[in-house]
């Protein structure tokens, strides 16, 4: 009864609601680059970009635009930019066929500038994304100047006209001796995404990702092996990786079974290197069977009015900024915001960094504005730490199911190693400012100790090689020594920001003061005259008594120093007392004698008279 009021429901809302979507893109538009340059043939001896390529011509919509091109020296457009349709899928597995690995130079600055031609200034209405494959550096010439000046062109030009035009740049780097600095400043700056390929076989995973940021692509999530289709879907893509031998069989809910040799019209299927690829269109309600190896990167994406709509989130942020999820349903592009719906409907938000898996749940915004009725959100009330977040968003009733895939990169504006010595309770710390956000020139840093008494001690850092350096000695006492850094820097923008890193923590260990050392025993041999040698006691006797006859003749020495110099000091003092005295008996004798001179004087008055 429930189940069949909730449908009612639905299919009013998809005449009835009136409020608009928040998301203005109309249209998607894509544009695959591909390096076809001479070291392919190392990074990439299966030619494994081939399989890569056709599963993007897969999981491109229909009706979205989209061309691929190749580079190496020149640049050539292998399909037509234009409409997704059945023929032009058929022209873009034969331009993939066309990947090799013959090219002579690696013109990264030609193939950005000839694959955007007609992304001219900022459209509101197309999500403009561009994926580029590449396992170089700028290599336009042999002459070195030329290169560099190619390369300086794309940072200080290419990269900010990209962004202006609103083009998503998705880099994957295919080698370790690529230009990853240039590759994620072009990640960066233009709001796209970055990832290291550390072989080939990583590419349709990557491929994928990268996809899936792009497009944000309705999804229908796996229970077990098993997912349920609703009456909204209009067409389902299964894409399932295969690791073993085992053939993929799916079954529909009436039980009918496809296989890559046996399903009807409506299914296509396309097996390569490493995948199934199932599309099947206007497919059957009800609970779905995926009878094969199951993945974590299988997925089955949904074309369907019933969408689950997430704000955009950022592919990087810092440590320190808070992460807001913020959700919606639509139909027919617009949002559902009738709570005798949506009380049928759990939000919730599946959180995972590496191993630990959190399940959140997503509240409806208290507002009383119209605009935010219908609005579910998770506010994270900590910052997440560094490292790759995976968001998983779900929207699941009794009726349909619907699910959105997101990865954020936390990273602070500096790498920050901390290293043990060979002396305990001693560290080594660098930090190596990432050139792809700041500009290292602007970058100023301090950096403190705090001890388990609670005191603070500043660190020395010193710059070398583009990297800062210092040393923590935690060795003062035991228990954790936190890290406190703070940095102030400029980004490749020119805005200027501000960071205090978070906590690290280290170990201290308390080092005790050497002791004196222990005398050695001395070992005397036997005597010339045949007399027996001293025995191990009595060289210790010997050596004790030796050093207590030094320290006596150490401590007489000192005392004849102090009584010497206490008698000079006496002597200074009586010589200064005599000559006082001297003086001042000097002075007595003087007045007595004038004292004479005036009776005498007077006398002689007198006797005048």
């Amino acid at each position: 009864m429930i189940k069949n009021w909730a449908i009612t429901l639905l299919l009013l809302f998809w005449v009835l609601n009136p409020v608009t979507s928040l998301n203005a893109a109309e249209m998607d538009d894509f544009r695959v680059v591909i390096d076809v340059s001479g070291s392919m043939v190392k990074n990439d001896p299966n030619n494994l970009r081939i399989p890569a390529m056709r599963m993007i011509n897969g999981l491109i919509p229909t009706g979205a635009q989209a061309g691929v091109w190749t580079f190496g020296r020149y640049v050539n457009m292998e399909v037509k930019w234009g409409k997704v349709n059945q023929q032009w899928r058929k022209q873009a597995d034969l331009g993939a066929s066309k990947i090799h690995s013959r090219g002579q130079f690696t013109n990264i600055e030609s193939a950005l500038t000839r694959s955007t031609t007609g992304w001219k200034k900022l459209d509101p209405k197309t999500e403009r994304n561009l994926i580029l494959l590449t396992d170089g550096q700028v290599d336009i010439s042999k002459k070195a100047e030329k290169n560099a000046q190619s390369r300086e062109n794309i940072l200080n030009n290419v990269i900010p006209d990209l962004a202006k035009k609103g083009i998503k740049v998705h880099a994957i780097a295919l080698s370790r001796d690529s230009d990853e600095l240039l590759l994620k400043r072009l990640a960066r700056q233009t709001k796209g995404s970055f990832e290291i390929a550390n072989s080939a076989d990583d590419l349709q995973r990557i491929f994928l990702r990268m996809f899936e940021r792009a497009t944000k692509p309705d999804t229908v999530p796996f229970k077990g092996n098993k997912f349920t289709i609703d009456k909204s879907i209009k067409e389902m893509t299964l894409l399932v990786f295969r690791k073993g031998k085992k053939a993929t069989r799916l079954i529909q809910p009436d039980k009918k079974v496809h296989t890559l040799m046996k399903n009807s019209k409506n299914v296509n299927w396309r097996k390569d290197k490493g995948y199934d690829l199932i599309t099947v269109s206007k497919p059957q309600p009800g609970d779905w069977t995926l009878d094969a190896e199951m993945d974590k990167d299988n997925r089955v994406m949904i074309v369907t009015d019933l969408k689950l709509e997430v704000d955009e989130l950022p592919a990087f942020i810092t440590p320190d900024q808070l992460l807001d999820v913020s959700v919606e349903l639509h139909n027919q592009n617009k949002k559902i915001s009738k709570k005798s719906f949506l009380k049928f409907v759990d939000f919730k938000l599946e959180h995972k960094t590496g191993k630990n898996i959190k399940e959140l749940k997503l509240e409806l915004k208290k507002s009383h504005e119209l605009k935010d009725k219908g609005i579910y959100q998770y506010n994270f009330s900590e910052p997440l730490e560094e490292g790759s977040h995976e968001l998983l968003i779900n929207a699941d009733s009794r009726t349909f199911s619907r699910s959105k895939r997101f990865t954020v990169q936390v990273q602070w504006p500096v790498i920050v190693d901390i290293g043990k010595t060979d002396q305990a309770g001693s560290y080594g710390l660098q930090l190596t400012p990432r050139d792809e956000y700041i500009n290292p020139k602007t970058l100023s840093m301090i950096a403190r100790m705090r001890l388990p008494d609670g005191s603070k001690q500043l660190i020395d850092l010193k710059q070398e090689s583009g990297r800062w350096v210092g040393v923590i000695n935690a060795n003062e006492q035991d228990g954790l020594h936190k890290l406190l850094i703070n940095l102030q820097a400029k980004t490749v923008d020119g805005k200027a920001i501000t960071h205090e890193l978070e906590t690290y923590s280290v170990l201290g260990i308390k080092q005790e003061k050497k002791k004196l050392p222990v005398a050695p025993i001395v070992e005397q041999p036997a005597s010339d005259n045949g007399g027996q040698a001293k025995t191990s006691e009595a060289a210790k006797i010997e050596v004790v008594d030796e050093q207590a006859e030094e320290e006596s003749e150490s401590s007489w020495t000192s005392t004849i120093i102090i009584i010497s110099a206490i008698n000079l000091v006496l002597i200074l003092i009586g010589g200064a007392v005599f000559l006082y005295m001297r003086k001042r008996n000097k002075s007595d004798d003087l007045d007595l004698m004038a004292d004479d001179e005036d009776i005498d004087s007077e006398d002689e008055d007198l006797f005048r008279d």
